[in-house]
């Protein structure tokens, strides 16, 4: 943690990243240390508890394409393109996972047994009129109900988008 901390300062001093980057770094790696402290005390006897999703990853036919959906529609940031196969694209409070990486499937791969059916981003100030508006601006055909909406992104994979209210599993 000691080193992390050292590296964010030394990013910040640097001009790498700005105030604000550093402001929810900070903020994000005193919640998943304390997270992870509790996660640990608390652990079962066999095995880990997980405590946050670091990133997804997408195979599909043309990264590209889903690198640029992803960037126009969800406002995710290209953190880091190959110009070849990948494109890891940061959303949330950075250094501390919450990416999407966009990537090219292997031509030798074999079809999945098993499938993530959606993903689903929680989107801040949810406005049911303005959300729908913004989707249909980008020709797409937004489905759902209030608080919760579904959309296609170019190969045909359902993304989610929600408020906190409408998707909480706590309440």
């Amino acid at each position: 943690m000691e080193r992390f901390i050292a590296d964010l300062v030394k990013n910040f001093e640097s001009g790498k990243i700005n105030r604000r980057q550093f402001c929810e770094t900070v903020a994000l790696a005193a919640t998943v240390y304390a997270a992870g402290e509790e996660a640990a005390n608390a652990a079962p006897s066999q095995g880990f508890k997980v405590i946050a999703v670091n990133h997804i990853s997408y195979a599909c036919p043309d990264y590209r394409k889903a690198r640029d959906f992803y960037t126009s529609v969800l406002g995710m940031q290209n953190a880091k393109d190959d110009q070849k196969s990948r494109a890891n694209l940061a959303f949330g409070p950075r250094s501390g996972g919450n990416y999407f990486i966009a990537r090219n499937a292997a031509a030798n791969a074999a079809p999945a047994k098993s499938v993530v059916d959606h993903i689903c981003y929680t989107i801040p100030n949810w406005d049911d009129t303005r959300v729908n508006a913004t989707l249909k601006a980008q020709g797409l055909n937004p489905t759902g109900r209030s608080g919760s909406v579904n959309v296609l992104d170019p190969f045909n994979y359902s993304v989610q988008l929600a408020s906190i209210e409408a998707e909480n599993p706590f309440i």
